[in-house]
């Protein structure tokens, strides 16, 4: 008799439950933010995109290259088009806070593939990596409340780390303020854009740059350039998702 009671009881508290998902996803709709895909965080094959071993992506970028320097290596998971390029958005700037984990996942898996590459010489083999995050906008970063750069960082690190590579990361840049009065929007723009060394940063390293997406390659560049006047060395790029060619770029492709 108490075994049927259990199994009596067992189908109203399955119905709440059931009840309970669907007033939920109602609420708050469930689907993948890479094909919309209803009932599903994400769907298997916008999901596999993530799992592919990184590729050297540099030449997709005309403005990463600096006078006087060899091309900076970048690696990229996926192509910034596409589903890829749907749940990079989600994940910026439409509030699912659910990828973050999924994007840390991938730029740890990502970073181990990596780890060899480095440790063979295309950085100075044996040195110690530096895991500089590209910084986000301190408004971006407030509205989103997470420093989604520096979490791809310390992702990419630990990634280093299980690859062989010791590996640490140091959150030395930051976006610096220019004087804005009289200036005209283009040099306010510009002001706010500029990255510049914030913090000490520590003894000689070579850098991995770490950043969300590439597009032209100009901020990774800017970022080179204001490292130069310290004792760490930039030797490679990181990024989840780089652009294709411009002229294959969606409509509406990040920038």
């Amino acid at each position: 008799m108490v075994e049927v009671g259990r199994a009596t009881l067992g189908e109203p508290i399955r119905a709440v439950e059931r009840a309970a998902r669907d007033i939920a996803r109602l609420i708050v709709p469930v689907s993948c933010p890479g094909c919309g895909a209803h009932d599903v965080r994400w769907c298997d094959d916008c999901a596999s995109a993530w799992w592919e071993a990184p590729l050297r992506s540099e030449s997709l970028s005309p403005r990463l290259d600096i006078e006087g320097r060899p091309p900076l290596p970048v690696w990229a998971i996926a192509e910034l088009a596409g589903a890829s390029h749907s749940m990079i958005v989600a994940w910026k700037d439409g509030g699912r806070r659910d990828l973050d984990r999924f994007f840390a996942d991938a730029a740890r898996r990502a970073a181990a593939h990596i780890a060899p590459a480095l440790d063979r010489g295309l950085v100075h083999a044996g040195a110690p990596i530096a895991v500089v995050p590209v910084p986000a906008r301190a408004a971006s970063t407030r509205t989103r409340g997470i420093d989604l750069p520096l979490m791809l960082a310390s992702a990419a690190a630990q990634g280093l780390r299980a690859g062989g590579v010791d590996a640490t990361v140091r959150p030395v840049l930051g976006i610096g303020r220019g004087e804005q009065r009289g200036a005209s929007a283009k040099q306010r723009w510009r002001q706010a854009s500029s990255l510049r060394v914030t913090r000490d940063v520590g003894p000689p390293a070579t850098v991995l740059l770490v950043d969300d997406v590439m597009t032209t390659g100009a901020t990774l560049a800017a970022a080179v350039r204001s490292l130069d006047v310290t004792f760490l060395t930039v030797g490679a790029g990181f990024c989840l998702a780089a652009a294709p060619p411009s002229g294959v770029r969606t409509r509406g492709a990040l920038s």
